[in-house]
């Protein structure tokens, strides 16, 4: 039963992935996004539609330290992956931005995950290194990456329960016993499944592993901190217990694998939330929408100058397994 099951869904897999290289199936799947990008447009239009848009052009950020923080934002992410990549890969440092860059746009604006597609062809082109051994580098940076995102919201979390920012005791402390047994089953057995499949789900040596895992929990702390000073300074009046939220949005959206444009649902999504939480809605919907729209303006234009650049100059270079730390 077991390995009928298995079988039917290696079968099913095969076929679908076999139909999403057919031409029909390419265009199928390019629809697919485009309404799905559409659609959200659409719900985001009609939000700024109940709020009004004189009130909403009245709210756009004026504080030009928020732009220079925008700026900040979007590049800390391709200039820590290359440095974590060179940590493992031994690349050159300047050289390596523009691919980082590039990866960074078709995950953002095309689809989760497809820009480690990008990499690992550019990274087949540009190392003599086994395509089994990049898709392990590139799957073990993905999980150290989720795993330091995760440790840093979590901390965050708990400098605000301590704070009194959340009272998340009183509700723990509110729990049965039969609650307790439950959790700790829970924790055992992720742990247990963890270190039982280690072998098949992490293959990275620590001493390459710890350097990345704190230099992607110094990035997330950055980053955070640099999101919630660019809303601060242009809506000081709002508590940072209500930033932490549209934050823990922002992340958990993050997290959810294949969504194109993650940025404009979790604009969406915190649009409605600021009516929840009694925050100016047409000003935070300004705040995040500037944002939204310089940060695809600016992918743009690097989409632009490095397909121009690639037709000028094909020239690649070469990593061997010597150069690997």
């Amino acid at each position: 039963m077991k390995e009928s099951l298995r079988q039917n869904v290696y079968h099913y897999r095969a076929k679908l992935r076999a139909f999403s290289n057919t031409p029909h199936g390419k265009r199928l799947l390019r629809a697919g996004r485009y309404l799905m990008q559409i659609l959200i447009t659409g719900v985001i239009v009609y939000q700024l539609s109940v709020i009004g848009w004189n009130a909403f052009f009245r709210s756009l950020p004026s504080h030009p330290l928020y732009y220079l923080l925008f700026l900040a934002i979007y590049f800390m992410l391709p200039l820590s992956e290359v440095f974590a990549y060179k940590i493992c890969w031994g690349i050159p440092y300047f050289k390596s931005i523009p691919i980082f860059i590039q990866k960074r746009i078709f995950n953002k604006d095309v689809m989760g995950y497809s820009g480690e597609l990008v990499l690992m062809q550019w990274a087949a082109k540009s190392l003599s290194v086994s395509g089994k051994q990049i898709f392990k580098d590139i799957r073990d940076m993905n999980i150290i990456s989720s795993a330091a995102s995760t440790f840093v919201a979590l901390g965050m979390l708990l400098i605000l329960i301590t704070t009194d920012k959340i009272r998340a005791f009183d509700y723990i402390f509110s729990w049965n016993s039969g609650d307790y047994i439950i959790m700790a089953g829970v924790g055992v057995a992720i742990i247990w499944a963890g270190l039982r499949f280690r072998k098949y789900l992490f293959s990275m040596a620590f001493n390459i592993a710890g350097p990345v895992f704190l230099l992607h929990a110094i990035r997330m702390v950055l980053i955070y901190c640099a999101q919630i000073l660019q809303w601060y300074i242009v809506l000081p009046d709002i508590g940072l217990d209500i930033w932490f939220t549209f934050l823990s949005v922002n992340i958990i959206i993050s997290r959810i694998p294949f969504i194109p444009n993650a940025e404009l649902v979790s604009t969406g999504a915190n649009i409605g939330l600021a009516k929840v939480l009694d925050a100016p809605v047409a000003a935070v919907a300004g705040l995040f929408l500037v944002h939204n729209v310089l940060d695809k303006i600016l992918n743009l234009l690097f989409y632009l100058f490095f397909t121009y650049a690639k037709k000028t100059d094909g020239k690649t270079y070469v990593v061997t397994e010597t150069d690997r730390p």
